[in-house]
């Protein structure tokens, strides 16, 4: 019983471990600075695309 804890407690201490390794590198890329612009990137991508 105490493997299967220990495994899943493993499991779930890669994935954090991954996400943030994730959350770090989009910041430090700089996926952050302006999170406005993406808002009507995405905005103006759907209205071309209606047209």
């Amino acid at each position: 019983m105490i493997e299967a804890t220990m495994i899943q407690f493993f499991v779930a201490l890669f994935m954090s471990l991954g996400a943030v390794c994730i959350f770090v590198w989009a910041v430090l890329s700089g996926l952050f600075t302006d999170v406005e612009e993406i808002k009507y990137k995405a905005y103006h991508a759907e209205v071309t695309e209606d047209e």
